[in-house]
């Protein structure tokens, strides 16, 4: 993946190493509102009278008396999918007969709770409350892919889209297997294009050991790079002088973005 610089004013395809504005994510750093299947962040709100709901993904927790958003936070915490909660009912509050569908959730802090799917494609994280302006917040959070069999999964067969609609700066599809000679190639404007057909532009290949994936474009520049899902469809490629390359799109296939 080529390096894209990110500057307040544009986005700029570049072929030599620089540093940029944007750095890195940190292990957990927000992302942006949840839409798809990442690991998320849920914000509680504290409920005000017995009778108020919160409900994520199914599992909806009844107020039997006021309560603060870490108490709820806390009545979330380790939930697993499709299981019944431990503690269904005490004197704060009661589950009844509901389970969490498709995420589980990690340890409470403070008011803030983390999902993680179930299992992949999952549907996204559903948050509400049957009183207005009580329902949980939910953000998206960046995780690294920290195994080589799913950077292969992620990538090999696919297309990298880097851009948006009408001014896509990549679109690169990875050949298998990776580390093949010429498995890098992008889409430009397609077959049919008589001036910028679809073409190699360098090659790929995956690190298991340091959990990385490499660049080598015609010309010369290489670029080594660690991948962040960042939970709401888009990622962060992330190279070794903490440049970053956001991601917009991942499609199946060799197609266009």
């Amino acid at each position: 993946m080529k390096t894209i610089i990110l500057t307040s004013t544009l986005l700029l395809l570049s072929t030599t190493m620089t540093t940029a504005l944007a750095v890195c994510p940190a292990i957990g750093q927000v992302m942006g509102v949840a839409t798809t299947q990442g690991n998320t962040t849920v914000r509680f709100k504290g409920l005000t009278s017995p009778g108020q709901t919160v409900t994520v993904s199914g599992l909806t927790l009844t107020a039997l008396k006021k309560l603060d958003a870490s108490q709820i936070a806390t009545a979330f915490s380790s939930q697993q999918n499709g299981v019944q909660p431990t503690l269904i009912s005490n004197l704060d509050y009661t589950f009844g007969t509901t389970t969490l569908s498709g995420w589980k959730a990690a340890l409470a802090a403070g008011i803030n709770l983390t999902f993680n799917p179930a299992s992949p494609n999952t549907t996204p994280l559903e948050v509400s409350s049957n009183t207005a302006g009580l329902a949980p917040s939910i953000t998206t959070v960046a995780t690294p892919l920290n195994n080589g069999v799913a950077l292969n999964i992620l990538l090999s067969g696919n297309t990298v889209c880097v851009g948006s609609t009408g001014n896509w700066q990549a679109q690169e599809y990875h050949k298998t297997p990776s580390g093949a000679t010429d498995n890098l190639i992008d889409f430009h404007h397609g077959n049919t294009s008589t001036t910028d057909p679809i073409a190699p532009v360098g090659s790929w290949s995956i690190n298991s050991i340091n959990n990385t994936v490499s660049y080598t474009y015609h010309g010369g520049s290489s670029y080594t790079n660690t991948v962040y899902d960042n939970g709401n469809g888009s990622y962060t490629f992330c190279d070794t002088n903490g440049n970053t390359t956001i991601v917009s799109a991942i499609k199946a296939g060799q197609v266009g973005c």
